[in-house]
């Protein structure tokens, strides 16, 4: 072993908030990095500290201590103290793809405020790895990715290994070995330091220290410290301790170069780690042993790797721990605390595909957007993304505190799309409108021109109603609507020049058919008053013209009949493009009319016990279905343009883990409620789900046996649409089992060769296509668990109901059944409207310049898909009161098929410059921009596209 170079790295695992919350931990971390900047000042030999390849720390300590701003960036400067590239550790499946990119930029523009960023793709964090890992990193400069969760030693028998990612960037890789992140720490640092072997996890008060604990009532429960540490300094213990780890991994590594972390969830550094690695060179002078940092690692590593010689893995990776050299996944938190998943999805859903796209349209029209609205609303967002909040595994207090960020998040967007949608009712030319006219607004920030059913609340002053109204388009063609209510109201008109003051109106709230909305653009319908064409205690009425009416609900009227035909509990929704037949037992058989396909008894309820915990799933029984059931069964809302039948399950469930192991009769009823809804037009029957749960310790899922005997299910993510076996493998021996419940971000989609149906999802994370004869799609709605820690003993955190879900939940699905598969299917397109509803204001005329009908940006062709168009990187209002260029906006697209696209983006805004950029926001090479606003781009297969537009 003389050849060997093995290099210390020094480091923490630092969770913001796990096991404490956020401020009592960050109390903490100030003790650990006070210590850290104490140690590197006064020992000169001590190489370096990582801090977990994140940078909110830095922010977090220097808001506690603002003087040490100057020591800490002398480190950072100084490489002896490596912070980055990340901003938090994210887990990279239960956030989007754009989620990740700008948690990146984040973290790069936090580091270079103190010195510069640490450009290794150290990953030691998230429950598996996304596909595009590879090619988010090689966008940032990174070529060194280390993890270790998702890959074994049957992916790569050796600790290092070639990644491919989807788009087949290629980035030469690490699993680390035994003890992947804490190798040393448990090989070597405790037994010496410590006199402590690896199993030894009592600590005796006769050991010595100083053992601090709150002994009143209030805060006996908290964790024991040490105000003073015992010298447990044991040199004997180095030799055995060295050939020990030397022994079982030295063989894992393909180059001279070797890898020792030395560093442990939450833990701070010790100054003997000096001392130590001088003594372990007095007892092996031979050897190489460098307190190193992981940049100088990557340097050696690539200096002396055989990339001929390495494995090849492709893909996400997801795979189970195969044996003792290889980790664990644990993936389970994909449905732990789903509530937190989904609202992270709606947080999301506002500053990415509702606030940023009107924000920076309506900057370009000439709004002032000089501010830091959208990167306040993305801090608190990726403050979230740290993998062991979103991941739902931590503490109810942390949880709370979650569900208090993404409020503020979604509160700043709601407040920019608001102020941009302001601006955007005085920019409409609808100058030769009537003064006093009344006007709905449908704006549309998705890539796909739309006509579709919307619910739209439009009031009309009292001194114009004339008991009810017609609804026309620009062309003058008049547009039907279902009423649901009419109802006189007094809303609030604020006005800062005076006092708050109301409006008389009346209030008709109702299903619309819109006109064509064009894609990432606006349209405008008129509403005028019209005599007593709506009573006011008929619903569910379709109204096409000024004096004619249709009748009640379930008449024929000259735009078709009612979609819901049927009595008592027996009903049919029918559309021109479905059939839904809702059976006795609450489960529907869906007709896709195009290909007189039918899929039977969809969407039934699964629940099983669950004795697992937050990371790990482990059913027990009893288990529940609704199949054969007689469930309540009733009409919500019928007519023309949309129609409803609410389904009302009660299931009857044991009361606890304890109820189901000891089998106890006692049970509670949770009542579990499906709408199934189609609208004229709608290719998917939308189903709504709330859940009102009373049990503790199990999971439910929706099931539909699709019966495609489909060799591959596709789960859309991040920057791609996975694609994954359906078939299992023999694990029997393997030290953890294969989990084959996958992430999703928007929809899965389980094909043949012929034919597919799609699940869309509205924050809902989990799928299994399970291994039966009809192939069940199962989606999970919610998993509760008891909440328990190993940490050393086990804490039980059981009285913390959190993670039990007491309450209602509600759940959004749709059933797309399709043609072909998920592209030629058009599945982003529909998973895009169902997530993503046209946004409508009311307005009087304006004499603006831009024209209903108009498309501020046009992506061609289709399967180029939306990520997000924002602020370029340092333009507009900086952070410490800079301020950059304007007019610079950066637009990202990706390509998630399998073959290269050429295509082209039209903006109705005149454009001076277009340059292609990496995710860093890198020029990476001037694009051309024809007619002033158009621009060709070529997108190889999964490839992520970022342009600079200058305007």
């Amino acid at each position: 072993m003389s050849d060997r170079v093995f290099h210390v790295i020094s480091n923490t695992h630092w969770d913001r908030e796990w096991r404490f919350p956020y401020q009592r931990n960050r109390q903490m971390l100030v003790e650990m990095l006070d210590e850290v900047l104490d140690i590197l000042e006064s020992e000169p030999d001590y190489r370096a500290y990582h801090l977990d390849s994140q940078s909110i720390m830095v922010t977090d300590y220097l808001e506690a201590r603002p003087h040490k701003k100057e020591l800490l960036t002398e480190m950072v400067r100084s490489k002896r103290l490596l912070i980055g590239p990340w901003y938090t550790l994210p887990d990279e499946y239960m956030v989007g793809g754009e989620n990740l990119v700008r948690n990146l930029l984040r973290g790069h523009e936090v580091c270079e405020q103190f010195g510069g960023v640490s450009k290794i793709g150290y990953s030691p964090f998230s429950w598996g790895q996304i596909s595009q890992l590879p090619q988010l990193y090689r966008e940032f400069g990174i070529d060194l990715i280390m993890f270790y969760r998702g890959i074994n030693s049957i992916d790569s028998p050796k600790a290092e290994f070639i990644w491919e990612g989807a788009d087949g960037t290629r980035a030469l890789s690490s699993r680390f070995s035994t003890w992947p992140r804490y190798n040393f720490y448990f090989y070597i640092y405790r037994p010496v330091v410590h006199g402590e072997q690896p199993a030894d996890i009592e600590y005796r008060w006769s050991n010595g220290g100083r053992p601090f604990h709150f002994a009143d009532k209030e805060q006996s429960g908290e964790d024991y410290f040490m105000t003073r540490y015992k010298d447990g300094y044991t040199p004997e213990n180095i030799r055995e301790s060295v050939e020990k780890i030397i022994r079982d991994q030295a063989d894992d590594f393909t180059t001279r170069h070797v890898i020792w972390m030395e560093g442990h969830d939450s833990s701070g550094p010790n100054a003997k780690t000096v001392q130590l690695l001088r003594d372990i060179r007095k007892e092996f002078p031979d050897l190489d042993i460098r307190h190193s940092t992981l940049e100088e690692y990557a340097k050696h590593l690539a200096e002396e790797i055989d990339h001929d010689n390495l494995s090849l893995v492709k893909g996400e990776r997801r795979s189970a721990q195969y044996d003792h050299r290889s980790a664990n996944l644990y993936g389970y938190a994909l449905s732990a605390r789903m509530y937190l998943k989904q609202a992270n999805f709606n947080a999301e859903r506002w500053i990415q595909h509702y606030a940023e796209p009107l924000n920076c349209f309506m900057g370009m029209a000439g709004l002032d957007i000089n501010d830091r609205y959208p990167e306040m609303a993305w801090d608190l967002l990726i403050q979230n993304s740290a993998h062991d909040s979103i991941g739902g595994c931590s503490l109810d207090p942390i949880h709370e505190d979650m569900m208090y960020r993404f409020r503020h998040s979604e509160e700043i967007s709601r407040g920019m799309y608001d102020r941009a949608a302001k601006h955007l009712a005085g920019s409409i030319d609808l100058s030769d409108e009537d003064p006093d006219s009344i006007h709905i607004v449908a704006v549309n920030t998705t890539q796909y021109g739309r006509s579709e059913v919307v619910e739209a609340v439009i009031d009309v002053p009292q001194e114009f109603d004339k008991g009810g109204i017609k609804l026309q388009d620009r062309s003058g063609n008049t547009l039907p609507f279902q009423l649901i209510e009419r109802s006189e109201v007094q809303p609030i008109l604020e006005q800062p020049v005076n006092r708050p003051m109301y409006f008389s109106m009346v209030r008709y709230r109702v299903h619309m058919l819109t006109p064509d909305i064009p894609a990432m653009g606006f349209d405008s319908v008129k509403v005028l008053p019209v005599s007593n064409n709506v009573s006011e205690n008929k619903q569910n009425d379709l109204h096409e013209s000024e004096n004619s009416a249709a009748g009640a609900a379930g008449e024929d009227t000259t735009a078709g009949a009612a979609i819901a035909s049927g009595k008592g509990s027996e009903w049919k929704l029918e559309n021109d493009h479905l059939s839904v037949k809702i059976n006795r037992d609450g489960t529907l058989d869906v007709t896709d009319k195009s290909r007189n396909k039918t899929y039977r008894n969809q969407a039934w309820f699964y629940d099983e016990g669950e004795a697992g915990h937050a990371w790990v799933h482990e059913a027990i029984g009893p288990f529940t279905d609704t199949k054969g059931t007689t469930p309540e069964i009733s009409l919500t809302e019928n007519g023309p343009l949309k129609a409803s039948v609410l389904i009302r399950h009660v299931m009857s469930l044991p009361a606890d883990l304890q109820a189901r192991k000891s089998g106890s009769s006692e049970r509670v009823d949770m009542p579990v409620t499906l709408e199934v809804s189609l609208s004229h037009g709608q290719k998917w029957p939308e189903l709504s789900v709330e859940v009102d749960n009373t049990a503790e310790s199990h999971r439910l899922r929706i099931m539909f046996p699709l019966g495609l005997n489909a060799g591959y299910s596709w789960g859309e993510g991040q920057f791609d649409v996975v694609k994954r076996e359906t078939r299992r493998i023999d694990s029997h021996d393997w030290v953890e089992q294969p989990m084959y419940d996958y992430p999703m971000h928007h929809f899965v989609d389980v094909a043949n060769d012929s034919e597919g149906t799609a699940v869309l999802v509205d924050g809902l994370k989990e799928y299994e296509v399970r291994d039966d004869e009809d192939q069940t799609l199962a989606v999970t709605l919610m998993r509760s668990f008891e909440y328990r820690i190993p940490v050393a003993s086990e804490v039980d955190y059981s009285g913390m109901k959190g993670t039990q879900c007491f309450g209602k939940q509600q759940y959004r699905l749709a059933f797309y059944p399709h043609d072909g598969n998920w592209e030629s299917g058009g599945v982003f397109e529909q998973a895009f409207r169902f997530n993503y509803a046209l946004r409508m204001f009311e307005t009087g005329p304006a004499g603006g310049d831009i024209a209903p009908g108009t498309s501020f940006l046009n992506i061609s062709p289709s399967v180029l898909t939306f990520s997000s168009i924002k602020k370029a990187q340092g333009s507009y209002a900086g952070e410490n009161g800079t301020k950059g260029p304007e007019g610079q906006f950066v637009l990202r697209l990706y390509n998630p098929s399998d073959r290269p696209v050429s295509g082209e983006i039209t903006s109705w805004f005149p454009v001076k410059k277009a340059t292609q950029l990496t995710l860093e926001e890198k020029p990476a090479g001037e694009l051309s921009v024809r007619e002033g606003r158009k621009i060709s781009i070529d997108a190889a297969s999964r490839q992520i596209v970022t342009i600079l537009l200058e305007y």
